[in-house]
């Protein structure tokens, strides 16, 4: 391989990685988590407080029962008996549903989907690699 084919190699290599970086692979992810029969906690995955975050309470017919900020603890208390819904938003593109009395799951971890990314990208880099290779062989 030429040295300039070489450094398009790597240019590319690199500009795609720098483009992962900018991935919503790294953004928050804002869960609610119920704390008590009447009380739940709004928090990002990694554990910070979700602190501008409003909640309303919805009943089974969608018509909204409550609505406030979280308290300076991420902490936010309902009428638990005629709640179905709780919705959380930050207002900054942030927002977590919470069906009250399910169980809350959250998303896999970031790691898997992380290596998964940069898997792929190095699958990429080696098929443009393999076929400069191939059309090197059939020119010289």
């Amino acid at each position: 391989m030429s040295l300039k084919k070489f450094h398009i190699f790597i240019f590319v290599l690199c500009s795609l990685l720098l483009l992962l970086s900018a991935s919503p692979v790294f953004a928050h992810l804002m869960l609610i988590e119920p704390m008590e029969e009447d009380k739940v906690k709004v928090v990002f995955d990694d554990g910070s407080i979700a602190r501008h975050a409003e909640v309303v309470a919805y009943d089974h017919n969608g018509e909204e029962l409550a609505r406030g900020d979280v308290d300076e603890e991420g902490y936010f208390r309902y009428d638990s008996e005629e709640a179905e819904l709780l919705v959380a938003d930050d207002g900054f593109g942030h927002r977590a549903e919470y069906v009250v009395g399910e169980e809350t799951s959250q998303s896999l971890p970031r790691g898997p989907g992380v290596a998964l990314v940069l898997l792929g990208f190095v699958l990429i880099a080696g098929v443009i690699y393999y076929r400069v290779k191939k059309k090197e062989a059939f020119s010289g």
